[in-house]
């Protein structure tokens, strides 16, 4: 009895082994995504979102004075800033993050003379001193670029402390599915306190400093980095007119002096220069610094002195003289 007993149960389960190979599952059912779960559009223009399958239902915006979305998935973007487009399938919620772009990189330059500004920036920080070299995944520890630098640098425009976790909170509000995928040391946790007053000491070869070198060199990390020099190109161009400089050339040269030593060595650099508007007479002007021996690490000392003759002969070749500040 006992006996017919097992059989009866392994037939039984043999059986039920036997039904579950002819029981058809949807493909894809239970990972169902939208096409695109994080992308950018100009304002203007528009992309199409759909689900991988099935059909998607009640789209919408969280932010339609910054994208709209149709019944059937086109968003369009309205002015710049970060929207997340839902839409549901199937009773699941699906979402995408939607970046909305400027068509002009900067206000006060064109997108050609912006891709100058990033070509010489990148080469001077990370690029090896070749035009138009950059290392989006560059990495300097603590005192590894000046002893007075507490924080470890990162990115192909060398962003020191908290001006790189600014960099990485942004890298994650705009792509967090690119940032959560590269992030195996709780960055995303690191970047909720200041690093301003508490130095983040992250280094190279550390699994910290590993995480963050592949967020910032992604393709995601890569965009916003360029997105970011051309930003901080605007802020330069902004505290540079206030000297009177108006030559395109003249305030390109020192926007990048402003990225090395800050405003306040440029407005000395500017206002003993003999034209304020000529490059030549600022780079003069810059190379008086060395006459001040307070001090080895003032812009315009013989450390730098090959890097900002290299910019302006850059400067020279791709912007014409006569171009001005937009």
């Amino acid at each position: 009895m006992n006996q017919m007993s097992g059989r009866r149960k392994l037939s039984v389960i043999v059986s039920l082994l036997f039904l579950c190979l002819f029981i058809t599952v949807p493909a894809g059912a239970a990972t169902v995504t939208l096409n695109k779960v994080q992308t950018s559009v100009y304002v203007g223009k528009t992309v199409k979102l759909a689900p991988t399958s099935g059909k998607a239902k009640n789209w919408r915006s969280s932010k339609p004075s910054i994208a709209t979305v149709s019944s059937s998935g086109v968003v369009t973007g309205r002015r710049k800033g970060t929207s997340t487009i839902y839409c549901t399938v199937g009773g699941k919620t699906l979402k995408c993050t939607m970046n909305v772009r400027n068509k002009n990189r900067s206000k006060y330059v064109t997108n050609a003379q912006a891709a100058v500004w990033l070509n010489v920036l990148g080469a001077v920080e990370s690029g090896g001193m070749v035009y138009g070299h950059r290392d989006y995944a560059c990495f300097a520890n603590p005192g590894e670029n000046s002893p007075n630098e507490a924080s470890c640098t990162g990115g192909a425009y060398q962003e020191y402390g908290e001006s790189l976790r600014e960099l990485l909170i942004e890298i994650r509000r705009q792509y967090p599915v690119s940032f959560n995928a590269r992030d195996k040391a709780g960055i995303a946790t690191d970047i909720k306190r200041s690093w301003e007053y508490s130095p983040y000491t992250a280094t190279y070869g550390s699994s910290k400093g590993q995480s963050i070198r592949a967020i910032i060199s992604c393709n995601a990390g890569a965009f916003v980095q360029d997105l970011r020099a051309c930003e901080l190109l605007d802020e330069y161009i902004d505290d540079i007119k206030t000297l009177g400089v108006t030559n395109l050339r003249s305030a390109m040269l020192m926007a990048e002096c402003e990225h090395l030593g800050g405003f306040g060595a440029v407005k000395r650099v500017v206002n003993r220069a003999s034209n304020r508007n000529s490059m030549n007479s600022l780079l003069v002007s810059l190379f008086k610094d060395q006459n001040d021996y307070s001090s080895s690490y003032q812009i315009g000392d013989s450390i730098y002195r090959n890097r900002h003759n290299s910019i302006a002969n850059w400067l020279k070749q791709y912007i014409p003289a006569s171009a001005k500040i937009r």
